[in-house]
Formats: C-alpha cells, sequence, structure tokens
C-alpha cells in the first residue's frame, strides 16, 4: 500500500507540481502537438496526456516500473483520488 501512495503522489508531483518540468513539458507539449498536425495524424496528438494527466502518468509509470497491472491500476485510482481531494481543497480556500 506504501508504494501504491509513494508512486501515486510522484505522478501528481510530475504532472503538476514540480516548476522546473512545467516548462519543458509545455515545450514538448506544443512541439507534439504541432507535429501531429503537420503529420495529419491528429489522433496521436492524444498521446502528449501521457506528461499533463497524473492519473496516465500514474498507470503508465508505475506500470512499467514494477510490471504489475494491478499496481498501475492502484496507483492511476489513488492519483486520480489525490488530485481531486487537492482540487477541491483549492475550491474551499478561494471561497
Amino acid at each position: 500500500m506504501e508504494e501504491i501512495i509513494i508512486l501515486s503522489l510522484f505522478s501528481i508531483w510530475i504532472t503538476g507540481f514540480f516548476t522546473p518540468f512545467n516548462q519543458p513539458r509545455e515545450w514538448i507539449t506544443d512541439k507534439w502537438i504541432r507535429l501531429c498536425i503537420r503529420l495529419n495524424v491528429p489522433t496521436l496528438s492524444n498521446a502528449i496526456v501521457l506528461l499533463s494527466c497524473p492519473k496516465c502518468f500514474g498507470f503508465w509509470f508505475s506500470w512499467i516500473y514494477t510490471q504489475s497491472f494491478v499496481v498501475g491500476l492502484s496507483v492511476a485510482f489513488m492519483s486520480f483520488f489525490i488530485n481531486f481531494a487537492i482540487q477541491e481543497i483549492n475550491k474551499q480556500s478561494l471561497k
């Protein structure tokens, strides 16, 4: 269980809270989408979600890291839940 929480927090940290990754992530996203448009394959532009979605990043990273599909699913769910809780806390603090 500890591993799932750690991997979930890591995925949330990488996809949104570690600011040195924000500028390279935006640059990569921009270049990827422009390439997909230039090559006329807009369906591949959805692959870049991996860099900005904690649920997606958590699933794929943990599945590759642990080689366990079940751990990947658990990390994706936990990442979704933690991210949802953070968003709700932010909404409440703005009131």
